[in-house]
């Protein structure tokens, strides 16, 4: 799913899923925002709910119709996209968590954090809006009142120096989806410079997977690699439908792991900006980062 004032052709041109698609033998599809602005519904009522309406529910009916038409294994499907198409991730997981078996999210907000506002909020977009794990689980949960199946386990990479969706969009993610799944806010596991340098990557259990990119602003770019190891895809081939896709290991402890409350301080090579950055006030469409865009701080997109 594209980020705001992108479409679909241009998210199939900047971005290598469609080339994976073709060695790994999945069907890929590309979604394109209604919205004059190219930005994803991520705050009606209807969009968060189940089959409520909204884009989330056109995103939904392309992929029972991929299963009913194409088929697709029901148990193998997934969703990833870059700023609001990061948000609508987060919707995806919380409103559809019986569609869908893993989710990646690159520089996005927590399920429902733009809840109730229009296309934007600030309160939101700046790292203001901050509430308990047990609100944000709460909140989640309530995409699908009475879902009691698997959930969706939920991978979201953001970056430090992010003045479009501040950094403590992170951290509230951390909070939300850690609740989800009833893990501890501690990560299970933690590495630096991992998959690249100055970022750090933690695992909170098999399910929730947080990657934070040190010195990086809106948006962090996409690391298709990691997405399909995440997904399982990685030794897929074409025909080849696996009933147990491999899982991605935890990488390995370190000691001291960072608190969720402040941006992680283990990386040595790169200083840590205030959590939240100052700056950055973003206009209506600053949802978020378009090829070209010049909104916050004066960064164009990652693609």
């Amino acid at each position: 799913m594209h980020y705001c004032t992108g479409t679909a052709q241009a998210y199939f041109s900047g971005t290598q899923y469609a080339n994976y698609a073709d060695t790994h033998g999945y069907i890929v599809v590309y979604p394109d925002a209604p919205d004059s602005g190219g930005c994803w519904d991520v705050h009606s009522t209807g969009t968060l709910t189940h089959d409520g309406g909204g884009d989330s529910l056109a995103i939904a009916s392309m992929v029972r119709y991929a299963i009913s038409n194409y088929g697709v294994d029901p148990s193998l499907v997934f969703a990833t996209g870059t700023s609001s198409g990061a948000m609508m991730t987060n919707v995806l997981m919380g409103a559809y968590p019986d569609l869908f078996a893993a989710g990646s999210a690159f520089s996005g907000v927590p399920y429902g954090c733009f809840a109730g506002a229009s296309m934007w909020n600030s309160q939101c977009a700046q790292g203001q809006l901050t509430k308990t794990a047990q609100q944000w689980g709460d909140q989640a949960r309530s995409g699908y009142p009475g879902f009691n199946g698997t959930r969706p386990k939920f991978q979201f990479w953001h970056g430090s120096a992010d003045t479009t969706l501040y950094p403590q969009n992170f951290f509230e993610d951390i909070k939300q989806w850690t609740n989800v799944f009833g893990v501890s806010q501690t990560p299970s596991s933690n590495q630096t410079n991992n998959p690249i340098a100055n970022y750090w990557r933690a695992s909170f259990g098999p399910n929730v997977q947080a990657i934070y990119a040190n010195g990086v602003g809106h948006t962090v770019p996409e690391r298709v690699d990691d997405v399909m190891a995440w997904f399982g895809l990685t030794n897929t081939k074409p025909g080849n439908n696996p009933s147990n896709p491999p899982t991605t290991s935890n990488p390995p402890t370190t000691s001291n792991p960072p608190s969720t409350s402040n941006p992680p301080t283990t990386t040595p090579t790169t200083t840590v900006p205030t959590n939240p950055p100052t700056g950055g006030t973003v206009p209506h469409w600053g949802q978020c980062g378009g090829i070209g865009w010049t909104g916050g701080t004066g960064e164009s997109s990652a693609l």
